[in-house]
Formats: structure tokens, sequence, C-alpha cells
């Protein structure tokens, strides 16, 4: 429930909101959206058949070029009533998003930016730089790894210092593609010289987790916290940090001080709208990894278990500064993603339930690329894995891997 007698889904007398929802894959936040009866458009790099199904229309973007590709949707973005910016845009220029007028008035908790449901591209740039996320965290009094630049370790002689496995990360983006750990100094050393814009981090044992957030700009509310897959040998992960799903809820004795965590962070932050915020749960308790200044792949698994729609609290607690009066887990849920052991073309239509990110028949797929996401749903945690794990082999059945060599 929400407060100030909030509904949730638009009324059926009045137009469906038109909606992009434009970033580096976004079926997720287009399905929800289309749940909660706003009329969605999709704008991104995969183009899956959910999404494409679901969407009023699907504009493709080229990964490779994605600020010009931004910038050629500004014609569809001017018959938007909102956009809702995903994942992998963190460094895309949205200036000609800006209100260039005093008479152009901007949506609520848009600033001066037009159609922005959510936070600005400057402060989702400022706080998805991990560099400066780890100052503010140092200023802020909250646990999180020892971070240091390339160039930092190079020219300050570091590597006697740190300890080591160390993780080493771009200073933008997320999913944990490009992060790889360095065993040794000799690693440490090549890999600072080579990527001197790259971060090396402090490697935190124990277990990955999450806390998704709303917020308006007095309040934030904690929705769920999650356990995060990373890595994963048998889901073919191409990395051993690779974001690989998540299972709702994660009970630990520590989750009540993580939403706390998260709460304050997201307000110190100055978050609105839907966001997350990575942790790893030590032994010695919670530390900060990351901050996701967006809606997160965790949409999936949080909706599933609490039965709440999370675009629409997003895009109420933006508008109309409405949160969740009570937030309850009814069961567990899991989003895990399968990823292709070999090189392989889909033989099969995978579009039917349980499985979401469903590439098209025929689609080539590269060895380390996701196939597909498995979903699972269960009375407890056993339950919602089996039937993720049953799914997931339906996945791989309906793939023609290549020989292996």
């Amino acid at each position: 429930m929400l407060n100030k007698e909030h509904k949730g889904v638009p009324s059926r007398k009045e137009k469906a909101e038109k909606i992009l929802a434009i970033g580096y894959s976004v079926r997720h936040i287009v399905c929800s959206g289309c749940r909660a009866g706003y009329e969605m458009y999709a704008a991104d790099a995969f183009g899956d058949v959910d999404t494409r199904k679901r969407a009023k229309r699907f504009f493709p973007l080229d990964p490779l070029q994605l600020h010009a590709a931004v910038s050629s949707l500004k014609g569809v973005i001017d018959i938007m009533d909102a956009i809702i910016i995903g994942s992998g845009l963190e460094c895309v220029e949205f200036g000609f998003l800006k209100s260039k007028s005093l008479k152009e008035k901007a949506l609520p908790g848009a600033n001066s930016y037009r159609k922005i449901l959510g936070n600005t591209p400057e402060k989702t740039k400022q706080v998805s730089n991990k560099a400066w996320l780890a100052s503010r965290l140092d200023e802020l009094g909250i646990a999180h790894p020892v971070t240091y630049t390339g160039r930092e370790v190079k020219e300050q002689g570091l590597v006697k210092s740190m300890r080591y496995p160390v993780v080493a990360k771009p200073a933008h983006g997320g999913g944990g593609i490009a992060n790889f750990l360095c065993s040794n100094e000799t690693e440490l050393i090549r890999c600072a010289r080579q990527l001197p814009e790259f971060l090396f981090q402090e490697y935190i044992k124990g277990v990955h987790a999450s806390v998704s957030t709303v917020s308006t700009r007095q309040e934030t509310s904690a929705v769920a916290v999650n356990e995060q897959l990373i890595g994963l040998d048998s889901l073919c992960a191409p990395g051993p940090l690779v974001y690989c799903g998540n299972i709702t809820p994660f009970k630990t004795n520590y989750s009540a001080r993580m939403c706390d965590i998260a709460g304050y962070l997201t307000h110190e932050l100055g978050l609105i709208g839907s966001n997350g915020v990575d942790f790893v749960v030590s032994d010695d308790g919670p530390v900060v990894i990351e901050v996701n200044p967006r809606i997160q792949g965790s949409l999936d698994s949080v909706e599933c278990s609490t039965g709440l729609n999370i675009v629409d609290l997003s895009v109420r607690a933006v508008r109309d500064g409405l949160l969740p009066d009570r937030v309850v887990t009814k069961r567990y849920a899991a989003k895990v993603i399968a990823f292709a052991e070999q090189d392989g073309v889909v033989e099969v239509n995978l579009d039917s339930d349980g499985i979401v990110d469903v590439p098209e028949k025929g689609k080539v797929i590269k060895q380390g690329e996701p196939i597909a996401t498995a979903i699972g749903v269960g009375d407890n945690r056993a339950s919602a894995v089996s039937e993720s794990e049953r799914n997931i082999k339906r996945i791989k059945a309906a793939v023609r891997f290549s020989e292996l060599k």
C-alpha cells in the first residue's frame, strides 16, 4: 500500500502516459511499466522478444555508439510524456533534454531536464563514478573497500601494502563484465600501467547482496534486501565478478542495518526514484560496494517477491512524493541469467512462463553472452532456486552450441 490514497495504476478513463525506457537493456522496465498501465516504448541494445512484445514501439541502440544513438532519439523523446534512463548510459550526454526556456516546465522531480523520471544525468554520472563514491563514503564514515586509481597505484608504490587478490574495475559502469582480479603484485603493476584510469579495490570476502530503495526528495523507503548471484561457473558466467541475478528476500542478521545504511546513503547522495546499494556482507558486517542510481536488474525478483510494481513506485515517488506504507515479502523469487558456454544458435522459441530476456529464434549467441533469464518462485529459497534451475535447463536446451574445442 502507498500513503495518500495512491492506487498505483492509471485510471482507464485517463489516456495512458507514454514513457520511453532507454538503456543498454530495458526489458524489465518496459514490462513493469506495462503491468502498471503505462504505454511503454523501448530503446536498447538487445531488442529481446518480450521487450518488443510489450513495447508500443522499439528503437534499437548501437552499444558502440550510445551517445549518437541517444541523440538520434530526440524526435521520439519530444512526443513522449516521460523517459526512464536505465543502465549503460552513465556517461552519455543528455544536455539536449534540458529545458531551454523558463516557460517550459520540467516534470516534478526532473530539475532542469524535461521528462526525465529519476536522477539527473549529472547526478547519475557523479554517483556512478566509483572513485568519487569512495571519497564520499569516506566522508560519511561508511565502510567500503579501500580504493585507488591505477595512476595512484603506479605513482605511490602501493603494491606492497595492498592485500591480494585486488579487484580491478572501470570507474563507471556496472554488471561486472569488465571486472577482474589481480592475484599478485606483478599482475597489479602490469594492470595499473596499462589501465591508469581503472580502479583497484580491496577484495572483500563475504556474501554479495543489495538493498532496493525508492525515494522522494524528503524520504527513502527500503523495499527489499536481495541476495546477489555473482560469477557463478554453473551459469557459465564470463568472469568471476559478473552479475548473474538475484534471490529475494535475503535474510541475514544485518538486514536492518543494511536498510538503514542504504536509506541514509541514498538521502545523503540526493537520489530520487528507484535506486540500489550493493553490499558484501563480511564477517565484520556489511560493506558498501557500489550505488546504482537507477532502476536495478533486481526488479524482477523484487516484484515477484513483494507484489510491488517498481516502475510505478518510482514514478509516484518522483511525481507525487509518495512512498510505500509497508512492504511485505510474500514469497521467495529467483532471477538467474544463463550465459553461453560456447558460440551457439537459438533453435527453440523461449517465449514462455518462467523465462524473460527472450532471444529471437535463430539468434546467434557468442560465448560469454547472456542467452536468457530464468525466473523461479517458491515458498522458500530452495524451491525458488529449484524452479529457476529447471528453467535454466530449458534455456540451455534451446541452444545448439558449437562443438567444444
